[in-house]
């Protein structure tokens, strides 16, 4: 069995032929409905297969049922043009044809069919007729075919020029991530929930969990089916019948899609470029359409960008504002029809599925959907990030902008971060994606706030991080200014007790500060070894808890006061002392309990555990259960 499957569709007006072409290819019946079989035009999607390895499907042609034709073109490698020998080019068979080009169905077998019984120099001229209508990435690789369905004439060429193009197909592009839009849904009795579809990219295998999109409920894949066979697994490009178990699973019809938990999420508007068909009339600004995409068709208005008016055979940068969620991924492909009268106006190509709120009509705007319009993963995703600003991209929304799997995403995320464009924060899915040169703007900008603070106020400890971070959050993301702070502590900043502040800042209180902080040495001093407690500074200074607390934190800078915890306060030549008994007692190397340096420091027991976490936060000491050893700091000068 071939690894390569092929999806072929048919296309062209109706009654040319089509589903008796299809019936003579693969002896099977694509005509399910009743209504079908007796009014003799097909208006559900059918569906044959020709060997184990395509499938075909047989597509309505009558104008009404044109959003049922774009769903069934979605994701075909090869398009049947049906022209009947007997009536030539008709304007559904334009239609069809403009649609196939739209939505960017490689290649096409143009098929003359009723061929029986006609002279050779009229089908001349219906074929010469067709080559005519063909857009010109079509003129040279189009393969024309004569057939009668009836009497067998062309049939058996026909089906060999299939089977010897399925060997031909290149590898389907697949990005890994599973898709497949929901072409139908039905009840089977003893199975339950049956959707069938085409599956575009990623694979899935019996017992996954899915999601069902864009509700986002999840279900069960109980079972698989490609071409009536069971299979375990199935991958993109195979035409799938998947059995689903949940408790929402009759929810599901067609326009919705199975995809990975996760990976994708519902979306009301999106950015894409538009192409107008040449015969199209004239698209104003703010025009309700309705969009065929994947195989949804929804209402939405259509945002001209950098221009009020798009005129016949045009293409343009446009924003489409959606009346209810669907889902789309960048490179889809869709088709908008006016709301009425129904008419193809043209097709687009999604660009941003995800875009910055708010309606932009800069340049800046159109030079970035330019570059998207070609860009590849890594510069899409390059632009998407610079594009974002300060407040960057988080990971997942990158991700499902991008529609790749994590591990390639990843790839992409250490190939830009290598080559400094990009700084990622923290993992995926909860990270951020900003730019170097916003990272780095805000960095300079916090350091300089911080800068402007000591300035302003000297005989502060710093500035507040909480009173910072909520200066900065409307312009940053909260994860980008987290970052910056670490980061910055690293390097050019301290944080004490809340407030950071820069390494070089000399802190000096006022002559009343001064005055107060003499007054906590000496209640201090008179404490001897054994601290005292905040709130008993509070009481006998008679100081309010914001000036103690400025106060403590720069008799702390200045070496002048040791805090333990939020409680306590301690004179630095009482830390001194414990400190110089603590190493005394472990200069031995032999572990010792809390309860033996208590003894040894002859202090109350919550004490001597303040101490201890006080010079373990330091690395003088390193705790193993209840004993403490020597830490990497042991031997340094106090």
């Amino acid at each position: 069995m071939s690894s390569r499957h092929m999806i072929i569709s048919t296309a062209g007006h109706i009654d040319h032929g089509k589903t008796a072409l299809v019936r003579a290819l693969t002896g099977m019946e694509t005509d399910r409905l009743e209504e079908e079989k007796r009014r003799g035009i097909t208006i559900e999607l059918g569906f044959a297969f020709l060997g184990d390895d395509i499938t075909i499907i047989d597509v309505p042609g009558h104008e009404r049922f044109i959003k049922t034709m774009v769903a069934g073109v979605a994701a075909v490698d090869l398009a049947l043009l049906i022209v009947a020998a007997d009536e030539g080019v008709m304007p559904q068979t334009r239609e069809h044809l403009a649609i196939l080009h739209l939505l960017g169905v490689p290649r096409i077998y143009v098929v003359l069919t009723k061929c029986g019984g006609q002279i050779p120099d009229w089908l001349n001229l219906v074929e010469d007729e067709v080559r005519k209508i063909l857009p010109s990435n079509y003129q040279r690789s189009t393969r024309f075919f004569r057939c009668d369905s009836i009497s067998g004439l062309g049939i058996d060429e026909l089906k060999q020029a299939l089977l010897d193009l399925l060997s031909q197909l290149p590898p389907r592009t697949d990005s890994g991530v599973l898709r497949l839009p929901v072409d139908r849904a039905f009840t089977l009795k003893g199975f339950g929930t049956v959707v069938t579809g085409t599956i575009l990219s990623g694979q899935v295998r019996t017992g996954d969990q899915v999601a069902v999109m864009p509700a986002g409920f999840s279900v069960r894949v109980r079972g698989l089916q490609s071409h009536t066979e069971t299979r375990d697994q199935l991958k993109a490009g195979d035409r799938a019948a998947l059995n689903l178990i949940g408790p929402d699973v009759r929810q599901i019809e067609r326009g919705d899609w199975i995809c990975q938990p996760d990976a994708s999420y519902p979306l009301e508007l999106f950015d894409a470029s538009l192409q107008l068909l040449p015969d199209s009339p004239h698209f104003k600004n703010r025009e309700r359409v309705r969009l065929h995409i994947g195989t949804r068709d929804v209402l939405g208005r259509i945002l001209l960008l950098g221009s009020d008016i798009l005129r016949a055979g045009q293409e343009g940068f446009v924003r489409v504002n959606l009346e209810e969620p669907i889902i789309a991924a960048r490179r889809d492909r869709f088709i908008i029809r006016r709301y009425s009268p129904l008419l193809t106006l043209g097709g687009g190509v999604v660009l941003d599925p995800y875009p910055s709120p708010g309606r932009r009509k800069d340049a800046r705007t159109i030079v970035y959907l330019g570059i998207l319009k070609s860009a590849d993963d890594a510069g899409a995703l390059e632009v998407k990030i610079l594009e974002a600003g300060n407040v960057g991209v988080t990971m997942n929304l990158a991700r499902a902008f991008l529609n790749i799997s994590p591990d390639a995403f990843m790839s992409l995320i250490r190939g830009l971060e290598a080559k400094g464009i990009i700084r990622s924060i923290g993992a995926p899915p909860v990270g951020l994606l900003i730019s170097a040169v916003a990272f780095n703007e805000a960095k300079s900008r916090m350091l300089d706030r911080v800068k402007f603070y000591h300035g302003e106020h000297p005989d502060q400890l710093g500035l507040a991080r909480a009173q910072l971070l909520s200066e900065l959050k409307e312009e940053y993301h909260p994860l980008a200014l987290e970052a910056i702070i670490e980061e910055s502590l690293a390097a050019e900043l301290d944080l004490e007790m809340g407030y950071l502040r820069h390494r070089n800042h000399q802190v000096s209180l006022d002559a009343e500060s001064e005055k107060l902080a003499r007054s906590i040495e000496a209640e201090l001093t008179a404490a001897g070894r054994a601290p005292l407690a905040y709130g008993h500074l509070m009481s006998r200074l008679r100081i309010n808890d914001a000036d103690l607390n400025r106060i403590l934190g720069v008799m702390i800078l200045q070496r002048r006061a040791i805090r333990t915890g939020e409680e306590w306060v301690w004179s630095a030549e009482a830390i001194q002392k414990m400190w110089g008994i603590i190493q005394k007692e472990l200069s031995g190397g032999e572990p010792k309990s809390a309860s033996q340096l208590r003894e040894a420091l002859g202090l109350p027991r919550r004490h001597v555990i303040a101490l201890l976490e006080y010079f373990d936060k330091l690395g003088r000491l390193q705790r193993q259960e209840d004993l403490r050893l020597p830490g990497p700091s042991f031997a340094e000068p106090f």
